[in-house]
């Protein structure tokens, strides 16, 4: 159990519980993702859908999000409904309506779901990398799940038994909250035990009945905290920073194979890679992952300038006022500094480290990281075979 705050005088307050190590990688395929769908959707075994009119009613955003690690209940109401935003709260999570027919409506509506996107192709590609890189790890199982229909009720009920005091991480902005009624109301259960999976180098080619072929690419990409500033730095250069990036400079400007194309530092307890993206005419396809490949590797090889260096020191640290503006901004770097284990303070330090990396330090740290072996997930058409 731990506690994040930060006082804030707007009227409102913000309230979170994260619990960690239930996301989609901590049990079976789809029960991470189903179990915070019921409790968006199902509410509570007295008021059932019903529950969630009453928030309206008073005007509390209260939501349930999971991702591949932890699972976040989230709310934002208005100071003078504390008391009715911690007794729903509360309601929701002493007696959530985990029944056999809340499971059934549940699931048709998560297929329904999935059969949307079965012509997101963006989706498609995304998901695909994961199983290419990350093959026969539950990291290769899309957040929403592939096997819905297997899930039972007792996977549900074994799942939500690890939203426990153990795994709770509660963050409150605004007005102060007593965490005294959760406690009570939440078990003892231990957390389950951290892992982690280091990617493959895998490729996967996907056909279907598209105009334009969709490339998503990543690589193994593992620091330590004490150079997460040089990753932040070096990615930004190669794909993080838009126009003036390697990959758009490269690929849209001077070869015209796409709109866009970006490359992202994709860190997090369970894996760490380097991932990106870009969409091509299917005429370009072969061509548009051959410069990807080398646009990467002679980033690796030779890597930056001092001019790279110095655009990107002055746009990271003079935007950095703005990613500190809204409350919720800030309890989110506090709650990445434990989540992390950060030292408290380590994004405003590390606007002093940016300052002083050097070129030789920099370099020195691409090396250090084979982001060349890239694997590619591609969806196009099969006339791109010809």
């Amino acid at each position: 159990m731990y506690l994040i705050y930060e006082k804030d005088s707007l009227g409102r307050s913000i309230f979170e519980i994260v619990f960690k190590n239930t996301g989609s990688v901590f049990n079976k395929d789809g029960v991470a993702n189903m179990t915070a769908y019921m409790l968006n959707k199902r509410g509570t075994l007295k008021e059932k859908e019903k529950f969630y009119s009453s928030l309206e009613e008073k005007a509390l955003n209260l939501n349930v999000a999971v991702n591949r690690e932890f699972t976040t209940i989230s709310a934002v109401f208005l100071n003078e409904k504390l008391n009715f935003a911690i007794k729903k709260i509360t309601e929701l999570l002493a007696t959530p309506n985990l029944t056999e027919e809340a499971l059934e409506k549940s699931k048709k509506e998560i297929l329904a779901k999935k059969e949307n996107l079965k012509n997101n192709y963006d989706y498609i590609a995304s998901s695909n990398l994961f199983k290419a890189m990350f093959k026969n790890t539950p990291l290769m199982y899309p957040i929403i799940g592939e096997n819905i229909e297997k899930i039972t009720l007792e996977d549900i009920k074994n799942h939500f038994n690890f939203y426990s005091k153990e795994n709770a991480v509660f963050i409150n902005g605004g007005k102060k909250i007593e965490i005294a009624p959760f406690i009570e109301i939440l078990n003892d259960n231990a957390p389950k035990n951290d892992m982690f999976f280091h990617a493959k180098k895998e490729n996967i080619t996907d056909y279907h009945n598209v105009e334009q072929s969709y490339i998503y690419f990543g690589a193994n990409y593992k620091t330590t905290n004490d150079k997460l500033y040089l990753a932040k730095i070096a990615t930004f250069i190669l794909g993080a920073g838009g126009f003036g990036s390697r990959l758009m400079e490269e690929i849209r400007v001077k070869k015209g194979y796409a709109y866009s194309a970006y490359a992202s530092n994709d860190f997090h307890k369970t894996y760490s890679i380097l991932k990106g993206y870009l969409q091509t005419k299917l005429e370009n396809t072969n061509n548009a992952i051959k410069l990807v490949k080398n646009i990467i590797e002679n980033f690796y090889e030779k890597g930056i300038n001092e001019e790279e260096l110095n655009g990107a020191k002055q746009f990271l640290i003079g935007s950095e006022p703005l990613r500190n503006e809204t409350l919720s901004q800030r309890l989110l770097k506090k709650f990445k500094e434990y989540y992390f284990e950060l030292k408290e303070g380590y994004y405003d330090k590390e606007l002093e480290l940016i300052e002083k990396t050097s070129l030789s330090e920099i370099n020195s740290f691409l090396k250090e990281n084979p982001i060349k072996n890239l694997s590619f997930s591609i969806v196009t058409n099969e006339n791109t075979k010809r």
